[in-house]
């Protein structure tokens, strides 16, 4: 939740004194600690995805036990992050980030000697409560230290680090899962844990918040980590190739319905809730919320299995896949920079629908042409989507900050923000159930004994068997995803209205570069929520507008 202004104090918030001075020194430690902490997230969650394959194979997981290594980290991402922001408030901003980047990094020496997928999902656990820590802390800390005119520049420093991180992610996944070994990909991020709590505990200063939260809404907290659990649980369930009682996917899923539908209950009579109900009580809020679950979730479901599919069916290396998600960055690093002119100049709507459109192109592109199996067309389909994203994005930013009030602006984000990652968690589940049914309803005996994305160990006709079946599953997900777009165009063209056009001013390049990195679920919430409320946001807008006048 946004902490309101000096101007517009909280009745539940407690006024702090500032701190000692900030020296130059401090302030390049804390900026060194903020980019190293977000890199290790950055790295470990763009390159584990590409990852997946080698990892079944070395440990002889299931799919379903593949989907909670990959889901369960979104799970404590997208359930706890919302509540990030508050701890920090309440218990100090550098402990928590502090104590997010030692969990972070204690996790990942569990990820590094998993003995086995039970193990890895655990761990994997652990990453997901640290991340949901340190993420919405690491831009804060840089807004406390660094005044007005140097905090732009800052963040700047801070945004194009990630971006490089996020970029080396999946091409740095698949080298080392095929040259070395998956478990580099978590090892690398415990020496930049230990050097980051290093800087951020003998070398950053300990800044009091502002103000401090009446409460933290644990229990707001606890009831969307049931719901998400809940959802999750009863989905994967109906991946397990051995098949799923009724019970055993249904009561999870009753349970968390039940437990969504409290959490509702419970933010309408929170002092401090996650999610402030009365944004929405905006359509065009709810509207651009809609499309953001339906395309995060379309892409978040389609990228865990698209590296799966090229190494299984068309036998392209892991090395090679990573160098094809790189095609996603291109597009998105050069479009965004003329996202405003585009905006102005055609409008939101459009933009959201165009976008959409293209992401249509790009998933039949994945799965559904001769050359869809190739490293180049690959390579032309990750473009092709990230061209789509690059039009959906900054029209997306703009539609959140044009549809809620300038004080309502960080809770907006943050809450558009959680609903892109929990989406993310219920495609990556719900992927895995349709993937499974349809893989058993092709597969011949030799193919369903030996299991989704073990094809390896099968030749000759059997092995043709499987290849088929795998593609028969990738398919179907690719016309799933062209549903899930193709109602985010239907979405945008009828819902969207025209007080998403009021202004397009609000949303430069730095919060189109925090758009990007969020699509990979570890980016803090948006630079309105994580640098003290709209004070730091108007001045970065002023920085933009007055950019783009130039």
């Amino acid at each position: 939740m946004e902490q309101p202004s000096e101007q517009a104090p909280h009745p539940g918030a407690a006024h702090l004194s500032k701190g000692p001075p900030i020296t130059p020194r401090e302030r390049i430690a804390v900026l060194a600690a903020s980019i190293l902490g977000s890199s290790m997230a950055f790295i470990n969650g763009t390159s584990v995805t590409l990852a997946l394959d080698a990892i079944q194979a070395d440990l002889g997981a299931s799919l379903s036990q593949m989907l909670w290594v990959a889901s369960i980290y979104m799970l404590f991402l997208a359930a706890l992050i919302l509540i990030g922001g508050a701890l920090g408030d309440f218990y100090g901003r550098r402990a928590t980030f502090s104590w997010g980047v030692g969990i972070f990094t204690l996790a990942s020496i569990g990820c590094a000697l998993a003995p086995n997928p039970n193990m890895l999902i655990l761990a994997r656990a652990g990453q997901g409560m640290g991340a949901a820590l340190l993420t919405p802390m690491s831009l804060t800390l840089i807004a406390d230290v660094f005044p007005k005119g140097p905090r732009a520049t800052a963040i700047g420093l801070w945004s194009a680090a990630s971006a490089v991180m996020t970029a080396i992610g999946p091409p740095l996944g698949g080298w080392l899962a095929t040259a070395v070994s998956w478990r580099w990909i978590f090892i690398i991020a415990i020496p930049i844990g230990i050097i980051t709590l290093i800087i951020s505990l003998l070398f950053t200063p300990s800044r009091p918040p502002k103000r401090k939260p009446e409460k933290i809404d644990w229990q707001g907290a606890l009831l969307a980590f049931t719901g998400c659990a809940g959802l999750a649980l009863g989905l994967i369930a109906l991946s397990r190739s051995e098949g799923a009682g009724l019970w055993q996917w249904f009561a999870p899923m009753v349970v968390g319905v039940v437990a969504i539908g409290l959490l509702v209950r419970v933010e309408h009579r929170a002092p401090s809730p996650m999610a402030p109900p009365t944004l929405f009580e905006s359509g065009l809020f709810n509207a651009v919320n809609v499309i953001t679950v339906l395309l995060y979730g379309a892409m978040s479901g389609i990228f865990v299995f698209y590296p799966i599919y090229l190494k299984e069916v068309h036998h392209l290396p892991l090395n090679q896949a990573g160098i094809a998600f790189l095609g996603f960055t291109i597009p998105m690093g050069v479009l965004t920079l003329g996202s405003g002119y585009l905006m102005r100049r055609f409008g939101v709507r459009l933009l959201l629908a165009l976008g959409s459109a293209i992401t249509i192109f790009a998933f039949a592109c994945m799965g559904l042409f001769d050359w869809s199996g190739s490293l180049w067309g690959a390579f032309l389909a990750m473009m092709v989507f990230g061209a789509g994203m690059a039009f959906v994005v900054p029209a997306m930013t703009t539609v959140i900050f044009n549809a809620t009030p300038e004080e309502s602006h960080g809770a907006a984000s943050g809450v558009n923000n959680a609903l892109a990652r929990a989406a993310s968690l219920f495609a990556i589940a719900g992927y895995g159930a349709i993937a499974a049914l349809v893989f058993a309803r092709h597969a011949g005996p030799a193919a369903l004994t030996i299991g989704f994305g073990m094809g390896e160990a099968l030749s000759g006709a059997d092995q043709a068997d499987y290849a088929q079946a795998m593609e028969y599953a990738f398919r179907m997900l690719i016309y799933f995803s062209m549903g899930l777009a193709l109602s985010a165009v239907i979405v945008a063209l009828f819902f969207i209205d025209k007080a998403a056009e009021r202004s397009t001013g609000k949303t430069g390049a730095r919060h189109q570069l925090l758009g990007f990195l969020r699509m990979f679920s570890n980016a803090p919430t948006s630079i309105s929520d994580i640098t003290q409320g709209h004070e730091v946001l108007s001045d970065l807008q002023q920085q933009d507008e007055e950019g783009g006048k130039e």
